[in-house]
């Protein structure tokens, strides 16, 4: 083969892979282009199908207020909401329980630019949620609950859209992502909520934080004023269970045990041999856990056969424990293992 010839192939080689490499960068334009076209649909798509459902919740302190049609409440107290729940009689509005406060004057604007004065069905201050309702009529037909996601299906690094009413400007949307699960702040007294950089602003509280599919992942609590990307969220198991309990009894029907309990350090658990495990640092008097022998000190390793590995797995279990409720503890007590049950009474 004579160089020319070699030279000549050398050539039509670099032409063919200079074209595929081409060809494969067009590809990948192509994809990106897609990929935020389609992302960009499924947000217009979300705003579409919710925003009909989310509202903006006013309160006044005095109850000689008169809720007459298009009337604007003054220098009230601001929130969002949206609307979980409807029936043959009524659409139910879930908000926090801080936007209403202990108002007994409550309004809540629609899409339509409709006021209707709502009736409070329940709240629970330790979560920080209340339930409303409004009569349903002609104006509200087409104004339907928005779906709940369950809670397996969040995920850190998921695109999230937060939704309400900021500052009064009307309903409104940011987008972000799920920064992370199981936050504690120290607002409430049972937290783990669900932390997100899309921006939430005074007046967004009560508002649902949403997942790509339009549907409900939890509800906008709180946002760090001092810093940047610091929401925070309800998240969607436990917004479920209080508007349900909310709906049914009007309040939430709690247990009552009687003690306090903190995490244990790696050092402690190293030395007892353990891998998890919380500590009883008080217990109350004349409380169902006194009265069935809980000490300070015990190390709390089970409730009713789960494991417990940290406080917040402990008041998560503790949210969903009713009154009159048999409860079985397995404690650590001067290295053995002892069985502790109690029936828990009303908090």
């Amino acid at each position: 083969m004579d160089s020319r010839h070699s030279i000549f192939l050398n050539i039509k080689y670099i032409y063919f892979a200079t074209v595929i490499l081409l060809l494969i960068s067009s590809c990948e334009k192509k994809r990106e282009k897609d990929t935020v076209e389609y992302l960009q649909y499924r947000i217009n798509y979300i705003v579409n199908q919710t925003s009909k459902s989310i509202v903006t919740v006013y309160t006044k302190g005095s109850e000689n207020v008169k809720l007459l049609p298009g009337n604007q409440f003054d220098d009230e107290s601001v929130g969002s909401g949206f609307v979980f729940k409807k029936d043959f009689k009524y659409i139910y509005v879930v908000t926090n329980s801080h936007v209403i406060e202990k108002s007994k004057n409550i309004k809540v604007k629609f899409y339509n630019g409709r006021w209707y004065k709502a009736e409070l069905v329940g709240k629970d201050d330790k979560i920080d949620i209340a339930v409303l309702r409004i009569p349903l009529n002609n104006h509200l037909r087409d104004v339907y609950p928005l779906k709940m996601a369950d809670r397996e299906s969040i995920r850190v690094g998921n695109f999230v859209l937060a939704a309400g009413s900021p500052y009064n400007l009307g309903i409104s949307y940011t987008f972000g992502i799920v920064s992370a699960l199981d936050r504690d702040v120290g607002i409430s007294q049972f937290e783990g909520y669900i932390q997100t950089d899309a921006p939430i602003n005074p007046g967004d509280s009560g508002g649902p934080l949403l997942d790509m599919n339009g549907r409900v992942i939890g509800m906008n609590i709180a946002t760090v004023q001092t810093g940047q990307g610091l929401g925070f969220a309800i998240p969607v198991d436990i917004l479920k269970y209080v508007t349900n309990q909310l709906v049914k009894y009007g309040k939430v029907d709690r247990g009552f045990i009687g003690i306090t309990v903190d995490d244990l350090s790696e050092d402690i658990m190293e030395k007892l041999h353990i891998e998890n495990g919380v500590i009883v640092i008080k217990v109350q008097k004349n409380s169902p856990a006194m009265k069935a022998g809980i000490k300070s000190g015990d190390i709390i390793l089970k409730v009713n056969s789960e494991l417990i590995k940290d406080t917040k797995r402990f008041n998560r279990i503790l949210l969903e424990i009713k009154s009159g409720q048999f409860i079985e503890f397995e404690i650590l007590r001067n290295g053995h293992k002892i069985t502790i049950s109690l029936i828990t009474e009303k908090s």
